[in-house]
């Protein structure tokens, strides 16, 4: 049977993920050959997403009352009574990070995946192992759109469950559908400018 994609879609879950991923990996850093460092950069990654995850979380819930707030001291009749300023949560930052941490974090899952003491136990555990799917991929029908980006089609769709997309095109040219690329990261931007005669 077919297994989803180990990596959760929504933040939260990317979230909790990497939080798993943090607690556990320390328990099998010998046997898969991590170093020290590779453990506390995917911890520091963690509390870095999770920090930030939480951050906007927090401005999105008290956005309402910011507006509000500045709309009565902007617009509100006099005389109308207000609360207390809202402040800024100060919580100190974690540790920076380097841009890209789930880039990295794939890159390290393929090398846990190919190491020779690799198993299902450890990736279960690690929950790098996706759920399995009774979804046959022949019959996924993706939802693809289309934007001019610079005078190229940029064609956008969904990762969802799928490892990636066959992209096929036709030119105009009397050839029909053929094989344009595989493409396992959204977006994708095909070089070839569109005429404007078509």
């Amino acid at each position: 049977m077919p297994k989803q994609f180990y990596l959760p879609v929504t933040d939260e879950g990317k979230m909790t993920w990497l939080n798993n991923l943090a607690v556990k990996l320390p328990n099998h850093a010998a046997t898969l050959g991590i170093s020290t460092e590779t453990v506390t950069s995917v911890q520091n990654d963690a509390n870095m997403f999770s920090y930030m995850i939480n951050l906007v979380n927090s401005f999105k819930a008290g956005l309402g009352e910011r507006v509000g707030y500045k709309d009565i001291i902007k617009n509100g009749p006099e005389g109308t009574a207000i609360g207390p300023v809202p402040v800024f949560n100060n919580t100190a930052p974690p540790t920076v990070v380097p841009a890209g941490i789930f880039i990295r974090l794939r890159r390290l899952i393929r090398n846990i995946k190919s190491n020779n003491n690799y198993n299902e136990s450890i990736g279960s555990d690690l929950g790098v192992i996706g759920a399995e799917t009774d979804e046959i991929t022949l019959e996924m029908k993706p939802v693809l759109k289309i934007k001019m980006v610079a005078g190229k089609p940029e064609i956008i769709w969904k990762k969802g469950n799928a490892d990636s997309i066959d992209l096929y095109v036709d030119r105009g040219d009397g050839k029909s559908f053929v094989y344009l690329a595989n493409d396992s990261n959204p977006n994708y931007t095909d070089v070839c400018r569109i005429k404007q005669n078509r």
